[in-house]
């Protein structure tokens, strides 16, 4: 099992209590461990608090281990120097006790809040301290908080002192973000050795503040792998895959789009320059016959498949034979962004993937990974050809069957997929990526909404498909049908915007078709377009960008990717 690392490995709250399982298991004490995340945790909130002039600090304390670890803190930080004062909340003292006993025996003041109905006493402590740390709860709450401990709360955040969260802000689900009720607006929070998944996503994350890690004596291995990762720059970098000097258009792939109507011709062209902008060699638009005209005349690097049509954007079931007929040489097919839902375009989508019902039916499979080349070492040392091709080029005949190449579904691709019954059969086990935002996952899913869990549904979702989903929202999450997770939790307002996503489509098909597999490529083409999106930040702000302020600055964040420059 490979070593877990902090900074990349994310945990549930139930994973950290395995890997203290392990650790104890290995001789480790539960006091030892306690003891020496307090230890970490506090020497990160000193130096903040050693910052401050004339700092005292005001310690909240739980009833579990969190106000336990809260406990320890407050002793380190009367053993540095400084005034120290625990508020506690449902803690009762009893023998087993002993980061009470040891803060006890160091003479810290000790309030209980069953003696202080009314709060006056924590109000007065806001006043009198100028910095906290909320030991309240920790990564086993998973129920709403009682009246009385929100009001403790909300005269914590009321006061606008800063506080360090004791490994999550009180009020946030470790899991996935929830808040329960109400929530510390932490100006920092502290993790022992791992950051959790509630860290990441929203709308918990918003309260977490700088996010530091203490270091914490981790097991090199556990039954349970850790399969849930940060996609942090690092990551990002590792999957950027080679550029070889003496590469050539078919080196780099082919992509087909099928994007666009009469209503949306704008996502056409968004989706196909973002193809394009991702480094594929070729990337043809194949789109309806009435708006060829108009974005061939603004997007002039692609190559066009015009569509026929049942009426002006409506394709029909025929348009899907002629996709068919030329996908031989394209390495990757995106389908969707910008389509429409008309019949004849629902009736497109089936046919093209091979769900439609007809007398002369086209068998319709997958280009799948095992007909691949791997990349392979080019000579004089220059990269990796990384453009995969098959071992035998399909043609497809006119009753003969017709291969796919690895498959992108976004926008109304997925909401046509949603009015099928039984799509997945089609597409498990298949090189699929589906991108759906909160609304299209839930039309997908059958439900009118979608819980709150999402790295959990996205999970589920993943393996019960047998595809690579893509959940976007002010997080994104991408869950592999092996059980693999990746969040991305930097939100951006700047990305909030109509486009956005069919940019990423884009993106994601273009990777694919250079030899990235489905989870590594939607990484991928969720980091780029996360960094894409930091400079259009940082050059135009957050509002009033649009998504070619996106699209037109991939090229730089792909050189700042790989050339360095990002923090």
């Amino acid at each position: 099992m490979p070593k877990i690392v902090p900074g990349y490995h994310i945990t549930t709250a139930a994973q950290i209590r395995a890997i203290e399982q392990h650790a104890v298991d290995e001789g480790a004490t539960w006091a030892g461990l306690m003891a020496e995340a307090a230890r970490g945790m506090a020497d990160v909130g000193l130096t903040v608090i050693a910052k401050q002039t004339n700092p005292s600090v005001l310690v909240l304390v739980g009833s579990g281990n969190n106000g336990g670890d809260a406990l320890v803190i407050a002793r380190h930080i009367k053993e540095a120097g400084f005034p120290v004062t625990c508020y506690l909340y449902k803690r009762k003292p009893h023998a087993d006790d002993w980061p009470f006993a040891a803060a006890q025996a160091e003479a810290i003041p000790m309030i209980f809040a069953a003696d202080d109905p009314q709060n006056q006493q924590l109000q007065q402590l806001l006043q009198t301290n100028t910095f906290i740390i909320d030991g309240l709860f920790g990564i086993g709450l998973s129920r709403s908080l009682a009246a009385e401990v929100v009001q403790i709360i909300d005269l914590v955040n009321a006061s606008k002192l800063p506080v360090l969260a004791v490994d999550v802000p009180s009020g946030l689900d470790a899991d996935n973000g929830k808040i329960w009720g109400t929530i510390i607006n932490a100006a920092y929070t502290v993790a022992a050795g791992l950051t959790k998944r509630g860290h990441h996503l929203y709308p918990g994350a918003a309260y977490v503040g700088k996010l530091a890690i203490a270091p914490f004596t981790l097991p090199d291995s556990m039954e349970e792998p850790m399969t849930t990762t940060e996609l942090n720059l690092a990551t990002i970098r590792s999957l950027v895959p080679a550029r070889p000097v003496d590469g050539h258009k078919d080196t780099f792939g082919r992509v087909m789009v099928v994007a666009g109507s009469y209503l949306y011709p704008g996502a056409a062209w968004l989706a196909a320059t973002a193809a394009a902008r991702s480094g594929a060699g070729v990337v043809t638009l194949a789109c309806p016959r009435s708006i060829y005209g108009s974005t061939a005349a603004h997007l002039h690097e692609v190559t066009y498949l015009p569509l026929p049509e049942v009426e002006p954007g409506e394709l029909t079931e025929a348009a899907a034979k002629l996709v068919h007929e030329k996908l031989a040489k394209y390495k990757a097919l995106l389908v969707g962004p910008g389509l429409g839902t008309e019949t004849g375009t629902g009736d497109f989508l089936r046919a093209l993937i091979g769900l439609a019902s007809s007398k002369r039916r086209l068998g319709v499979g997958f280009l799948g990974s095992s007909e691949l080349e791997l990349p392979t070492k080019r000579k004089g040392g220059v990269g990796f050809g990384l453009a995969a091709r098959p071992k035998e080029e399909a043609k497809a005949e006119e009753d003969g069957p017709v291969v796919l190449p690895p498959l992108v579904i976004d926008a109304d691709g997925l909401n046509i997929l949603a009015t099928i019954e039984h799509w997945e059969e089609k597409l498990r086990d298949q090189p699929v990526v589906l991108t759906p935002h909160i609304g299209e996952m839930a039309r997908l899913l059958g439900e009118e909404k979608i819980g709150e869990d999402h790295p959990q549904i996205a999970l589920e979702a993943a393996a019960r498909w047998g595809v690579t989903v893509v959940l976007k929202s002010a997080h994104t999450i991408i869950a592999s049908p092996d059980g693999r997770l990746a969040l991305h939790g930097l939100a951006n307002p700047a990305l909030a915007t109509a486009g956005s996503g069919d940019i990423l489509a884009g993106l994601t098909a273009g990777l694919m078709a250079q030899g990235l597999a489905p989870f590594e490529a939607a990484q991928l083409a969720v980091g780029v377009h996360g960094v894409a999106g930091a400079l259009v930040r940082e050059e135009l702000g957050e509002r009033g960008t649009i998504a070619s302020d996106i699209l037109n600055r991939l090229p730089l964040a792909w050189r700042k990717l790989t050339e360095g420059g990002l923090k």
